[in-house]
Parts: structure tokens; sequence; C-alpha cells
């Protein structure tokens, strides 16, 4: 019973006179996969590697106005956080507290901003049912997402490794994302038509997280405010079961429906 589509499933990918792709999904009937076009990945393919060198070029630049940007703001709070510490604590204590608070504050307005930015892009702005070259090659209107994210995560890296202490699972994070917002910033291929989601509306739900980690840095506001710091890990287990599982799955299988199609369809011989 169960297992009988995923026998048909392997019984069509032995016929090798059909296209892998066309078996694929012609077996997941229920599909959220869009029909392969053969014809029209061959016109993908055929695209320039890299975006026009201007085009990268200027976004190098924004890249680095967003990190310093972020920079300045940060040593702004930095600043604002020591000395309303310096009162209370001693001068080590003090920088430790002010750099872990002003790295959050920071964490919380970026992630607001890039959250309420992909919202208003994916409920007003992103048309659904857009055709497959236009989600692979296209949009590069909304390639600030990408750069945004480069610039934001180039910033965290260095604070969070030297004054932030943070775990090499996080640092890991900061590079991968790195990598990945690359993709979408520099590459014909870079799928931006997902970015306001994935580098965007996606970060709404860090936002609580931001507020709970401040409240687990001082204790002492978990005693303070025992309701509070309970309403905030609830908002952020709602928005995170929502903006990172039920909204995120149909959008998610999209993209790597079409980014495995891509790569099947490609004449690199590591693929065939």
């Amino acid at each position: 019973g169960m297992l009988r589509p995923l026998f048909s499933f392997l019984l069509k990918i032995e016929e090798r006179s059909q296209h892998p792709l066309d078996c694929l999904h012609k077996t997941m009937a229920f599909s959220v996969l869009p029909q392969y076009d053969s014809a029209l990945f061959e016109t993908i393919h055929q695209a320039p590697t890299f975006l026009p060198f201007h085009e990268n070029d200027e976004s190098v630049r924004i890249i680095v106005f967003v990190a310093a940007s972020i920079t300045l703001f940060q040593l702004i709070m930095l600043q604002i956080v020591k000395a309303q510490l310096s009162k209370k604590n001693d001068e080590k204590s003090t920088s430790t507290a002010a750099w872990k608070a002003s790295y959050q504050i920071t964490n919380l307005v970026v992630n607001l901003t890039l959250g309420c930015l992909g919202i208003y892009y994916n409920l007003v702005l992103i048309p659904r049912g857009e055709e497959i070259r236009s989600k692979i090659l296209g949009y590069e209107h909304v390639k600030l997402f990408a750069l945004g994210q480069i610039g934001y995560q180039i910033w965290a890296l260095p604070v969070g490794f030297f004054f932030v202490g943070e775990t090499t699972s996080m640092l890991i994070h900061h590079v991968a994302v790195i990598c990945v917002g690359s993709v979408s910033a520099f590459l014909s291929c870079g799928f931006r038509y997902f970015t306001p989601y994935f580098y965007g509306f996606i970060e709404i739900s860090s936002v609580p997280l931001s507020v709970m980690n401040s409240f687990k840095n001082n204790p002492g506001w978990i005693k303070s405010y025992p309701e509070i710091y309970s309403s905030v890990r609830l908002i952020f287990g709602i928005s995170f079961l929502l903006v990172r599982v039920v909204f995120w799955t149909p959008i998610f299988w999209d993209f790597f429906s079409l980014a495995s199609m891509l790569l099947l369809s490609s004449e690199n011989p590591v693929t065939k």
C-alpha cells in the first residue's frame, strides 16, 4: 500500500529512455514540482555565469555600505549601553555586557527591518505563479535582500567571534549565509524571486528571539518580568513555526525543485 508509490518511482527512474526529471514529475502526482521543460532549461543554461561586471561592482559597494552602516549603528548603541551600565558595574563586566547588549539590539533592528521589508515584498510586490525563467534568472530589483544579508553577516562574523563569544555553529551560519547570499547577489541563476522570503520575511521570527536572548543574558529580568518573558517565548515559538515551517515548506519545495532541475539538466559530468 504505502510502499507502492516508492516502488513505482524507483521503476520509472530505471527507464533510461526517459529523462529522469520527467520521471520524477510524473511519479509525484500530488506534485508541488513545476513542469520540467528541457528546451526552457537549455536556454537558461546559455545565460552567462555572472551578472554584468558593472552590476556586481555596484553590489560590492552596497554590501560595504550596509556593513559599515550596521557597524556604525552598533558602535553608537555600544556607547549608549556602556554609559548606562558603568553606573552599576566595574569596567570589565560593563564592557562585556555592553558588547552583548549592543549586538542584540543591532540584531533586533536589522532583523525587524529585513522581516518587515520581506513581508511587504511577499504580500504586495511578488506575484504568485511567476514563470520559471524569471524565478531563476530574473528579479534583479530584489537583489537588495541578498546584499543586505551579506553586509549583515560580514558585520556579525568578526563581532560575534572577537567580542561576543558566539558559538561555532553560529559563526558557521554567518559564513554559510555569505556564501548562499553571494549566489543570489552575483550569479545570473540567482533564484532572486525567492530572496524576499528566504532573506527577508523569515527574519521576522528572529525579532522575538533577540528579545528572548536578552532575557537569558539578564536573569534578573526573568525574575522581575516572568509574564513578559513567557509571552516572548510563546510569540517566538508561534512565529518560528509559521514562518520557518508552515509558510516556508511550499516555498522551499518550489525553489528546491527548480534548483534540482537546473542542476540535473546541466552539462556538468558530475550530475550525469
